[in-house]
């Protein structure tokens, strides 16, 4: 039996890591979830997809009505673990003054944002089937969009969205603009609401491009999945994690070799 001394939470980004950035599968990562389960140790989704796109995921990874964190953490779905109801919070600006900005900016550069492509559009950019690209188009606090212009313009629209207190980060397939937010900021604050009296929770973060860094430097332990192009993230020693593996194989790999190291060095609280 475990000890009772530390509450272990895993945040987890989805496409590139729990999910396979070809194809969405998750089936190589059955084996870890199913662990984590047994384990009592919650999976907190952290993703730039929507609220209806991860209500869909969280039924299908068995997860049920449990809290994660939609666009970015832009957006928290608070579950049924720490309320008799889900709500749904927006942390971050509403969509519909993000394109109200961008609206205002189409004059000066270039870029397609998920109102301009529409769902053929999404649904080309995406290969997902017209009912998920209409989940994707779902949004409540974030606006995904195609850089079509230079580098010299992309700074200089960054500083435009700064004064107006919106943000401009890189993900796996878009650019997104967002308010004053992060994975990392939502992820602190759904932890410490799940945190437990008497108990010291540690956070484990995993990532696989620039928009998961914040998450990843404010995690216990940070773990990276790595790109076909490479590590797209920094992961901080000593107690980061890369794995070899692409996709949920990975995701698998380096939650197994996060447990077996917690086990070795860290007594880990049954979570009930």
């Amino acid at each position: 039996m475990l000890a009772t001394v530390t509450r272990l939470i895993v945040f987890t980004d989805l496409d590139g890591c729990l999910l396979n950035k070809h194809n969405y599968e998750w089936s190589d990562a059955s084996s870890a979830l199913i662990e984590l389960r047994q384990r009592s140790i919650p999976v907190i989704m952290n993703s730039s997809k929507t609220v209806s796109e991860m209500t869909q995921l969280a039924a299908e990874l068995g997860f049920g009505d449990s809290t994660f964190v939609s666009e970015n953490g832009s957006v928290i779905r608070w579950g049924r673990d720490v309320g008799s109801h889900c709500e749904t919070e927006i942390v971050g600006s509403p969509r519909d003054s993000i394109l109200h900005v961008l609206r205002g900016q189409k004059k000066r550069f270039r870029f397609r944002s998920f109102a301009d492509l529409q769902l053929s559009g999404v649904i080309e950019q995406t290969q997902l089937t017209a009912a998920k690209a209409q989940q994707a188009l779902e949004r409540l606090g974030t606006e995904p969009l195609l850089w079509d212009d230079s580098e010299d313009n992309r700074l200089k629209f960054v500083e435009e969205l700064k004064q107006r207190r919106l943000t401009f980060t890189k993900g796996g397939r878009f650019w997104h603009v967002a308010g004053q937010t992060s994975k990392g900021s939502a992820m602190q604050i759904v932890a410490e609401r799940l945190s437990l009296p008497e108990t010291d929770t540690k956070t484990a973060a995993i990532g696989d491009s620039p928009i998961d860094q914040s998450m990843l430097d404010l995690a216990d332990f940070p773990i990276g999945i790595p790109t076909a192009n490479g590590l797209g993230v920094v992961i901080a020693a000593p107690n980061g994690i890369v794995s070899t593996k692409l996709g949920a194989a990975g995701w698998s790999e380096a939650i197994q070799l996060l447990l077996s190291r917690l086990d070795q060095q860290t007594p880990i609280q049954a979570n009930t």
